[in-house]
């Protein structure tokens, strides 16, 4: 089988003779992989901000065909077209039961394997095909006549940044920051429209992403520009809602820097760093809300589903840079994401047919 393995820091290999999965439980799928997403958490193992075991296929965004299933399966068969959020969820544990299948009790993270353990890795979708555990709660049928590229942004960017705006605590015609327009924040960017944010500003290093951002309507401005544009936009009440949606200090610093007391903060971006930019007196000293945590994708698509049914926008346009990317130039695009490449904010791999190529 064709895939990419990430088998050190800075190191993806192009492979040709990975091991084909099959179904190991009842309850498994496998999948015929035709996209599978560049993710900006996949940079966090690749530079090594993240510890991880080597070896594995990366990927944690999936859009594909189901090729087989286990016998305790009875939602999906072969030849259905699905979406595969980045963690498996059972759909009947506590956490699922209430909105919180990413911290499902038997859930795992696609493309990952804990550093030190010699339990079985969750191989990734960076590769022909996939094995999907607990397919009934982790998988999700594409509706007829959505494009690849708008399935594969609802199985994590569209949910990661809605999810930061819902918890964001945005009042109907107020402003909101948005720290960092890579894919997620500038998801999150179109979401804080659709809750009902009057103005977004977007901050972000980047011109090309700014431009993008400014596409969706939103007010921009580079990182030293911030403070003077978001006085612009909120007045003398400041900013209640600020989203942080790049994971560095800096960034967090930034987005704190940015809020009135009174304020929340929803960081939706993975945190690499050992402790927070501010203080817990400074927090407590402003009355300040924080949000952290991992989107919950598969249950928040039982309520996005129906609202996208209904018209809702998938930002592709504005989101996905390089919708079709061979998978033998997987490391050079690894590297090129990685050094922040003018242009580059979404790539997706072209992986092949339903049958596997």
């Amino acid at each position: 089988m064709r895939g990419l393995t990430l088998d050190g820091v800075r190191q993806v290999s192009y492979r040709t003779d990975l091991p084909e999965p099959s179904l190991h439980e009842p309850g498994d799928a496998l999948v015929a992989v035709r996209r599978a997403g560049l993710c900006g958490s996949d940079l966090h193992p690749y530079e090594g901000r993240e510890a991880v075991r080597f070896g594995v296929v990366p990927g944690h965004e999936v859009v594909g065909e189901v090729l087989a299933v286990g016998d305790a399966v009875r939602r999906f068969g072969p030849g259905d077209r699905v979406l595969v959020p980045f963690t498996i969820s059972c759909g009947a544990c506590r956490a699922c039961g209430t909105g919180l299948s990413s911290r499902c009790a038997t859930g795992a993270l696609f493309g990952y394997a804990p550093p030190g353990s010699d339990a079985p890795a969750l191989h990734g979708g960076q590769a022909e095909r996939l094995r999907v555990p607990l397919a009934d709660g982790t998988l999700v049928a594409v509706p007829a006549g959505m494009a690849d590229e708008q399935a594969l942004l609802l199985s994590d960017n569209f949910p990661t940044g809605w999810y930061a705006a819902e918890r964001a605590d945005i009042a109907h015609g107020e402003p909101v920051v948005v720290v960092g327009a890579g894919a997620v924040g500038l998801c999150a960017v179109a979401a804080a429209f659709e809750l009902g944010a009057d103005t977004v500003l977007a901050v972000d290093p980047v011109e090309g992403r700014r431009r993008r951002a400014a596409d969706l309507g939103a007010a921009v401005a580079a990182p030293e520009d911030a403070a003077s544009a978001a006085a612009a936009i909120a007045g003398a009440d400041s900013v209640g809602s600020v989203i942080e949606a790049a994971g560095t200090r800096a960034a967090s610093a930034l987005a704190f820097s940015l809020i009135r007391p009174g304020g929340t903060l929803s960081v939706i971006a993975v945190q690499t760093a050992d402790r927070l930019a501010f203080a817990p007196v400074d927090a407590y000293d402003v009355n300040l809300t924080v949000r952290f945590g991992r989107a919950p994708v598969r249950s928040l698509l039982d309520r996005l589903l129906p609202r996208v049914a209904a018209g809702l926008r998938i930002p592709t346009g504005a989101v996905v840079s390089h919708p079709r990317v061979a998978l033998e130039d997987g490391p050079a695009l690894y590297r090129r994401f990685a050094a922040r490449e003018p242009g580059l904010v979404k790539a997706l791999f072209d992986v092949g047919s339903a049958a596997g190529s």
